[in-house]
């Protein structure tokens, strides 16, 4: 039943070594489990290398059909891991240079990738025919969003202005602006007026 306890540890991605427990610290050298052991303490430490070795020194391993069921998800997850600490420190890098690394195939790592950008741990977009995937600056991001915030802040204080300039009211309530209508007076008020003060009523702003 350990090796269930190591393998769910594994999948649940948890930082807790099984083994440390007073119940469990005994059986931590059981040569039945040591595998398994060997297994989530290389899970732990994020060590690749050392746990696809280990999988690949005890195949027997996966004659238990609970854990070859499982163990390819906790694989993907360790897989997953190692390409974003791998791309990190790079603003551009080829596929076959990650497939070289973890001795996996390009399309798995092409799979890889995708999730990443996909789930947004990755900010980059792939060039399938150059076989290369690119990545944006978290300096670039930051300016984008920032231009964005500053258009969308713009377009507000217009659509204010526009449609609830209560500042732009003149004296007697009317709107000077957004509403030239505001400006003409009935004609059957200005049938009475002087010729001189109609023409002057009827002007509107231009």
């Amino acid at each position: 039943m350990l090796k269930y306890l190591v393998l769910t540890t594994m999948l649940m991605g948890s930082d807790i070594n099984p083994f440390d427990s007073q119940e469990t610290k005994p059986y931590k050298n059981d040569p039945r489990i040591a595998a398994m052991t060997e297994l989530v303490d290389a899970y732990q430490r994020d060590d690749i290398h050392r746990y696809e070795s280990i999988l690949q020194k005890n195949k027997d391993l996966l004659a238990d059909p609970f854990i070859a069921e499982n163990i390819d998800e906790v694989t993907r997850n360790m897989r997953t891991k190692a390409v974003v600490k791998l791309v990190a420190p790079y603003t551009r890098f080829r596929l076959s240079f990650i497939a070289k690394q973890l001795n996996i195939s390009i399309p798995e790592v092409q799979d890889i990738v995708g999730f990443l950008i996909m789930d947004q741990k990755l900010h980059g977009k792939i060039n399938q025919e150059a076989g290369t995937v690119d990545i944006e600056s978290r300096a670039d991001l930051d300016r984008m969003h920032a231009v964005t915030d500053w258009t969308s802040a713009v377009r507000s204080l217009a659509a204010f202005v526009l449609n609830d300039g209560e500042g732009f009211k003149g004296d007697d309530g009317a709107l000077s602006m957004g509403n030239p209508e505001a400006y003409l007076t009935p004609s059957s008020q200005r049938t009475n007026m002087p010729s001189g003060k109609r023409r002057l009523q009827s002007r509107v702003p231009g």
